[in-house]
């Protein structure tokens, strides 16, 4: 899963640029308001930062120092923020990243941020538009407060992982892989939509060899999440589910472990939500609800399952073991199949033994069913005072 670091054909191509020198502290601008940036030393910065090329981001972390990205316009076909270097301390607040077509074929959009071997990410009121969503790949920090990962508040349209040559690669909006017995990592209140045929999407959410902890378990609560369809939306090739734990770790120190997941919403996924690998995986309180249909009435041909608990990478009982669904509300429509009722698959057959208190929605589930849930979100961040997003 981990891919080859590029730094110095990265770095090489920024210096080409020109780069001016980093001011600290203050708004921070590389080759005018429209050039990328490359930060070298801690401290907070703003601005806005273009790159045209799929192989630039518009942001290269290259310090271990802490830095804040705070009310930044980050456009770029490539990634948007490349924190791949290690021990990155990295916070970004309040910025809009949008994702442009790339450059070259057989390449995806970049991911709003990447990130390998960080020390803290704290990713909040952000807007992420037509991206690749987020990756996190192994773990410095020590899991302290000041030393986790935080995906939180965060408003995300259109996933997009399509090629501009056609085909396309899998995406997420949260991949952790190699993110290992890490206290206090949170990913919440985030809103999450894609439409069809016009983003391509696997796992929304894909937590794979990653764990918290006994003590403090990874926290994935209080998300909506709408949409994952394959490219074209009509097609029978499976695309992806609202929440997905992952990983062919040998042990259970190696394998996703310790994840609680409760009080989202899943709504026109192919799957909402799988456990397919790891120990101690709870999820519970959520809702699922998938009518069969697009937007414009067209069936949907890759729908699959609303819950599955299922061990993928066949791992024995000392790697797989103690997950569990319970008390969630689901509809989830599959032509075809009768659990429970005509033309539903709430529970994958012969793989959810680990379901139970389940609330089935009766029949019929459609279109209007998916928008109740919408209002049930806006009405949810009423309650709450939450505004996911930039801040106005």
């Amino acid at each position: 899963m981990l891919i080859a670091m590029r730094r110095t054909s990265l770095l090489r191509a920024l210096n080409l640029l020109g780069c001016a020198a980093i001011t600290l502290l203050l708004t921070a601008e590389c080759a005018g308001q429209n050039g990328v940036l490359v930060i070298r030393h801690g401290g907070t910065y703003s601005g806005t930062y273009r790159s045209t090329d799929s192989e630039v981001p518009c942001v290269l972390i290259a310090t271990e120092e802490p830095v804040i990205l705070e009310n930044c316009y980050l456009e770029g076909p490539g990634n948007l923020i490349d924190a791949r270097g290690g021990n990155a301390d990295l916070q970004i607040r309040n910025c809009t990243g949008r994702g442009l077509p790339p450059t070259a074929d057989n390449i995806r959009r970049g991911r709003f941020l990447e990130a390998n071997e960080a020390r803290r990410l704290w990713v909040e009121h952000n807007d992420l538009l037509q991206t690749a969503g987020i990756v996190a790949y192994l773990w410095q920090g020590s899991g302290q407060p000041d030393q986790t990962l935080r995906i939180r508040y965060n408003r995300v349209e259109n996933l997009d992982g399509r090629h501009r040559n056609g085909g396309g690669t899998t995406v997420s909006f949260v991949s952790l892989i190699g993110v290992r017995g890490v206290a206090g990592m949170e990913v919440a209140w985030n809103q999450v939509r894609n439409e069809p045929n016009n983003s391509l999407v696997e796992d929304n959410i894909n937590i794979y060899n990653s764990s918290g902890t006994a003590r403090s378990p990874l926290r994935i609560h209080d998300n909506y999440v709408q949409g994952a369809y394959p490219y074209p939306a009509t097609s029978p090739r499976y695309a992806g589910s609202g929440l997905t734990s992952d990983g062919d770790g040998a042990t259970p120190l190696t394998t996703t472990a310790y994840l609680e997941a409760y009080d989202n919403q899943f709504v026109s996924t192919c799957a909402a939500m799988n456990i397919a690998a790891g120990h101690h995986v709870r999820y519970y309180r959520n809702r699922m609800v998938t009518s069969g249909l697009l937007p414009n009435g067209e069936k949907m041909a890759a729908n699959y399952a609303g819950a599955g608990v299922w061990n993928e990478y066949k791992k024995p009982s000392t790697v797989f073991f103690a997950n569990s669904m319970e008390k969630n509300t689901i509809g989830f429509v599959k032509l075809g199949y009768n659990q429970p009722f005509s033309n539903r698959h709430d529970l994958s057959q012969g793989a959810c033994e680990p379901c139970t208190a389940t609330e089935h929605l009766p029949n019929p589930i459609t279109l209007e069913t998916e928008h109740q849930e919408w209002e049930f979100w806006q009405q949810k961040l009423a309650r709450y005072h939450i505004k996911p997003g930039v801040k106005k």
